[in-house]
């Protein structure tokens, strides 16, 4: 009779994902640590379908009981690779695919591929932070401030992030901050229900291994079901929700490029490549906290670039700027169990 077909394991597919993901794994808690090469992760079209391939690997190896997400360095997602997203915008096969298939398949795959209980671990600010919220639960440091910058960059914000603003927050309040593009701290956030718990800086991927720990003191069968019961209202939203969002989000961008609009801040939708000079200046000030104008919608392309400006001028100094020397960044270790 036949044996169980092969699947991929550990050893395997952290080799495929290296450029990507750290995968390391202890008494049957899978972290995954994300990371372009040995650089905190920057945002490309390649790393997004990174993200909901390796999703869906993870959930068919039954030796991952419980699974951490998690960041590489001490933020979550700011800088963008400029030259990431060549194939992104081009038309129309691959622009297609990245955001018919990529855009849909990082939430797909991570609500309804992976089975087992999950926690997202926000070490400080940052944007795309999508499979850490989808997460069963979140954990965040105090320094955190989250937003949803789509609009203000001439796109429909439609990729997920603002849908899960509405269904986490309610719609009055998630319609605001996905609209106005507003930040919300860590306090907010906590308040607003977006996150499970705020914790020191320094301190999420700790205490989401104190919380994994825990739930391994339960019996493999009920956390898993407990999983399964904590997931389902995401899975329902994505259900009736969330392919309108993704395609509203495509249509959107694909009337911006017709019409020649897609370049620099000047124009109605700006180019990926900007966008890691517009997020330092975003979370290195305090001004998308406040809530917004007119005034401030229109300066704030503007108001990032001057600031880039002074920091290739070395009159300011950018506190996201990564250190490229070879080894500087590692992957968070738990402590060994008591």
């Amino acid at each position: 009779m036949a044996d169980y077909a092969k699947m991929p394991e550990l050893e395997e597919y952290a080799e495929w994902f290296k450029d990507f993901a750290d995968l390391y794994r202890e008494d049957g808690i899978l972290q995954v640590t994300w990371k372009t090469l040995d650089m905190p992760m920057h945002h490309s079209g390649m790393a997004h379908r990174a993200v909901g391939q390796l999703a869906r690997i993870i959930g068919m190896d039954m030796k991952n009981e419980i699974i951490i997400f998690t960041m590489l360095g001490d933020n979550w997602m700011i800088e963008s690779d400029p030259d990431g997203w060549e194939t992104y915008s081009e038309l129309p096969t691959q622009r297609f695919q990245h955001q018919y298939f990529d855009d849909t398949n990082l939430f797909k795959n991570m609500a309804f591929d992976i089975d087992v209980p999950t926690i997202g671990a926000i070490p400080g600010p940052g944007f795309h932070w999508d499979s850490a919220l989808l997460a069963d639960l979140t954990i965040c440091t105090e320094d955190c401030v989250m937003e949803v910058p789509h609009g203000q960059g001439g796109l429909v914000p439609g990729d997920g992030m603002g849908g899960l603003c509405q269904f986490y927050m309610g719609a009055k309040r998630g319609n605001y901050y996905l609209s106005t593009t507003r930040q919300m701290t860590a306090k907010e956030m906590l308040d607003f229900g977006f996150v499970s718990e705020v914790v020191p800086k320094g301190q999420a991927q700790a205490r989401a291994w104190e919380i994994a720990r825990m739930w391994k003191k339960m019996s493999y069968e009920n956390r898993t079901i407990m999983a399964n019961i904590m997931k389902r209202p995401v899975r329902k939203w994505l259900m009736d929700d969330f392919k309108l969002h993704t395609v509203s989000e495509q249509y959107g961008s694909l009337l911006r490029i017709a019409a020649g609009e897609l370049g620099d801040e000047n124009s109605s939708q700006q180019d990926e490549k900007y966008i890691s000079r517009v997020n330092d200046w975003r979370y290195a000030t305090t001004d998308m906290q406040k809530p917004q104008t007119s005034e401030s919608w229109v300066e704030m392309p503007h108001k990032a670039a001057e600031w880039f400006k002074k920091v290739e001028a070395g009159e300011i100094e950018n506190p996201f700027k990564h250190n490229d020397t070879p080894g500087y960044y590692k992957p968070y270790r738990p402590e060994p169990k008591k």
